[in-house]
């Protein structure tokens, strides 16, 4: 049925001329102009409510939330814009994000949260649905923010070439994304990915000069070097930084100098540089200090002594969970060379288990436990 319509406004109604005036039965009827202007008024406001609600939404540590379209990320953090106007919120204030074009991205999130509150299951949600979002073709501000939140999960759990490959491709996005961050020690056991690391570190290092990561990189380069090279080779890597300006990469050249001569087998000249340089070191670095001190004396036989000092991370210094999980390894390995009761031994290998589970220091006491018969 073909129908024509001519609208004219006569007082307060909206009036309809038809060639044929009816659906069957039914016909149309005059429809007053202030109910019409009633409800278009009302499609605009569920129209506005059902654009806000699909915008991008970015929350801070303090529940502050921002509302617009996430338009990309610069060095100052992610930008967002709404009305016209720009607004930066740096990356680590973001505490959460919903992306309209990624819906999944609000899933990832919660799990994300989920897993730092302790429910550390969801973690493995969490970086399925971000790993699935880290396509070729996903934009950069999406593939920072990923980055930044599994390096710490990376670290943590001890999967050095993925903290690694997050650190590089932060450091691209923003140096100040990765200043300050601590990369976890490559594996001895798998010499295939740490010369594959040491070839990126290699490749990523004149972009780094003069930036203030990049002595954590040559640090990592150390590490590597020592494993896949030769340790007297290591030593002049270390020289320039031990005579930078900065404290934080001296300290961190320093413990680096103690497990090199550590894994030479030079303890004396070890324990030397260790009482030398503890009061530089002691306040950022008391759990590296008492890490150390417990390998000397486990490579002089003081195994009881070792034991306590690998001890007093769980204990005191547990921040570093990598780190306190292979102190209580090492705990464990020098109340075995001590001859004490199995059961005691047990109790700090399963430590290790429950409390630091991802870690590779968690491995190796899983493996003890099965060795031990539980």
């Amino acid at each position: 049925m073909a129908l024509r319509f001519r609208c004219s406004r006569r007082g307060t109604t909206l009036r309809t001329t038809q060639t044929e005036s009816s659906f069957g039965s039914r016909t149309l009827r005059p429809w007053p102009m202030k109910a019409f202007a009633a409800a278009m008024a009302a499609a605009v406001v569920l129209l506005a409510i059902a654009t806000a609600a699909r915008a991008d939404r970015v929350v801070t540590p303090k529940g502050i939330g921002v509302n617009g379209k996430i338009t990309g990320i610069t060095a100052g953090g992610l930008v967002i814009e709404a009305d016209g106007e720009k607004r930066t919120v740096p990356v680590p204030e973001v505490a959460k994000i919903r992306a309209d074009n990624y819906p999944d991205l609000e899933k990832a999130e919660e799990a994300y949260a989920q897993g730092q509150a302790g429910k550390t299951q969801r973690f493995a949600e969490a970086e399925r649905l971000y790993r699935e979002m880290m396509k070729p073709s996903a934009p950069q501000w999406l593939r920072v923010i990923i980055q930044w939140r599994m390096y710490r999960f990376y670290a943590d759990a001890g999967r050095t070439p993925e903290a690694l490959d997050a650190f590089l491709e932060l450091s691209r996005a923003g140096p100040n994304l990765v200043t300050g961050l601590k990369l976890p020690p490559p594996h001895e056991d798998a010499q295939e990915a740490n010369k594959a690391m040491l070839k990126k570190v290699d490749q990523a290092l004149p972009a780094a000069a003069g930036k203030p990561y990049a002595s954590e990189l040559q640090s990592f380069k150390a590490s590597l070097s020592m494993l896949v090279g030769k340790p007297e080779d290591v030593m002049p890597l270390l020289e320039p930084l031990l005579a930078s300006p900065d404290e934080r990469t001296r300290q961190t050249a320093m413990l680096k100098q103690i497990e090199l001569l550590v894994g030479a087998g030079k303890i004396d000249e070890a324990a030397a540089r260790l009482d030398a340089n503890g009061p530089a070191l002691i306040k950022n670095h008391p759990d590296d200090i008492a890490f150390w001190r417990g390998q000397i004396l486990k490579e002089r036989g003081q195994n009881m002594e070792a034991a306590l000092e690998f001890m007093r991370l769980p204990i005191l210094f547990p921040t570093d969970k990598a780190l306190t999980a292979e102190a209580l390894w090492w705990a464990g390995q020098a109340m075995e060379a001590a001859k004490v009761p199995k059961e005691e031994i047990q109790k700090v290998y399963g430590e290790a288990v429950v409390r630091y589970g991802s870690t590779p220091g968690a491995d190796k006491a899983r493996r003890e436990l099965i060795r031990l018969g539980k």
